[in-house]
């Protein structure tokens, strides 16, 4: 048979370029300087595992990757002559892959597969609507199961079966690097990636239990973490600069890196051994597994960058979310990476479970302090975005919070606010939100300033995007420093 695995489409029908990130979040973008593609990483996997364990003829094709509108990324999978077609879309974007996978349906009769977010959510709607199976969770190997011929009754995790049990990420096969390259995923590159960095995951789920989390409540459904061997990451790494010498670093883009002090100091100390220390290494990191000799370690094996997630700084919110930190915490380890030479970036999200506008300009204080101090290096605001399957989902969508009329193209944490609690209306949350974006870009541009990484943030932008983008992206930087100082008066 011929299987063809489809991310989401890359350009919607109003022309914005999708961001695509069913795990987490995705987000919709007007300019083409703004946009890039993260690396599929879960269907990625299922390529290269489907490859290993059947027989079949598969094929990764990535719409978002090719920026493809509805019927660009049609044509391309129809090419295919798929017999079956696997997606996996996010809310954000499932009107409209689900419209062009039934219209593969019509036009070659592929019976349909989809998994992932929006499929865990909404298994019954889906199947309404002309979806053969819906995998639920972690889908890779209820995928292959399907595949392989067993008895659908008799898979887990295939709809309305039970759950399955979450997988040895120990016997994954490397993820796709075939039919799609994952240095192109490089180019331009996350926006906050300092080099040319390749996409990679030592690990798998977190221990925490955010309420808003899609990975935690969605893809996994309880606390997790799930290490690789180290010496087969490094492998990886090394497999991977060898097949791309313009390769300069890594991103380790899973939920928490550092979910134990044994594994990221013995994956530090592979890397070294290996020689691969002169690459450039980031990661998502829990801010509370840090300490000195941790942060040292990573220093030492190349690590240049650590993200960690923040959100707030109101202990309201704080423990309406289920997130266990404090800003006493944040900044008392912060203070532990920069004292080891790392540069650090922090997400901080508005109108979470338990926000008003005075709780959330805690957080804008707090997160201009950390930049002034030196504390930050850079930082990502997003608007907390119910993701249906999540606590946060239901728990507002019961209180009546949830703003029911707007459609699925609204659940996009990068411009929608899909809730009005009393007294904290959607756009008030879109105008704090819009607020501590100007206030970021003027903090981090005099820290740039200050430290005289200007020329070199610069250099990275051009090299990046050109000229042109250059100064597209400098035209915005000063509409944003216009809007900071009329703020101000």
């Amino acid at each position: 048979m011929n299987i063809v695995i489809a991310n989401s489409i890359g350009k919607d029908k109003h022309g914005r370029h999708i961001i695509h990130s069913p795990s987490r979040w995705s987000e919709a973008v007007d300019s083409a300087y703004s946009w890039f593609a993260y690396y599929p990483w879960e269907l990625a996997y299922l390529s290269s595992l489907l490859k290993r364990d059947t027989a079949h003829r598969v094929r990764l094709v990535d719409g978002c990757l090719r920026r493809a509108d509805r019927q660009t990324y049609t044509r391309l999978i129809l090419e295919e002559k798929p017999d079956i077609l696997i997606v996996e879309s996010a809310t954000r974007m499932i009107d409209e892959n689900l419209a062009m996978a039934r219209e593969v349906k019509r036009a070659c009769g592929a019976r349909l597969v989809f998994v992932g977010q929006h499929a865990s959510a909404f298994p019954e709607s889906l199947l309404s609507q002309g979806v053969d199976f819906i995998c639920i969770g972690e889908y890779e190997y209820t995928v292959l199961e399907l595949l392989q011929g067993k008895p659908p009754q008799s898979i887990a995790g295939l709809f309305p079966n039970a759950p399955r049990p979450l997988l040895d990420v120990r016997h994954l096969p490397w993820p796709e690097d075939t039919d799609v390259s994952r240095m192109a995923y490089a180019i331009p590159g996350e926006p906050s990636s300092e080099f040319r960095e390749v996409q990679m995951y030592a690990s798998r789920g977190c221990p925490g239990s955010c309420n808003f989390c899609v990975a935690r409540h969605v893809y996994y459904r309880q606390p997790n973490w799930r290490p690789r061997d180290p010496r087969d990451v490094v492998a990886e790494i090394a497999g991977l600069k060898k097949k791309y010498p313009q390769m300069e670093g890594v991103f380790f883009d899973e939920e928490v890196h550092n979910g134990s002090k044994d594994f990221i100091l013995e994956l530090s100390r592979a890397i070294v051994a290996a020689g691969l220390q002169t690459l450039h290494y980031e990661a998502m990191c829990d801010i509370r597994f840090i300490d000195s000799e941790v942060a040292q370690a990573m220093k030492a094996a190349g690590y240049y960058k650590v993200r960690i997630g923040i959100e707030t700084a109101s202990e309201q919110v704080m423990k309406s979310i289920n997130k266990n930190i404090d800003p006493a915490m944040v900044r008392k380890n912060l203070g532990v990476m920069k004292n080891a030479g790392l540069r650090t970036y922090g997400t901080f999200t508005f109108g979470a479970l338990g926000a008003n506008k005075y709780e959330d300009e805690k957080t804008i204080v707090f997160m201009r302090q950390l930049i002034n101090e030196g504390l930050l290096d850079n930082l990502q605001l997003s608007i907390c975005t119910p993701q249906p399957g999540t606590p946060f989902y239901r728990a507002v969508r019961e209180a009546g919070f949830l703003r029911e009329t707007l459609g699925f193209e609204h659940y996009d944490g990068g411009s929608c606010a899909l809730i009005e609690y009393p007294g904290y209306k959607a756009e008030e949350i879109k105008a704090v939100k819009q607020r501590a974006l100007i206030i970021r870009d003027h903090c981090l541009l005099m820290l740039k300033l200050r430290n005289k990484h200007f020329l070199r943030w610069i250099r990275a932008i051009a090299g990046r995007h050109g000229v042109r983008g250059l100064w597209g992206k400098a035209l915005r930087r000063i509409v944003l420093e216009l809007k900071y100082l009329i703020s101000r008066r």
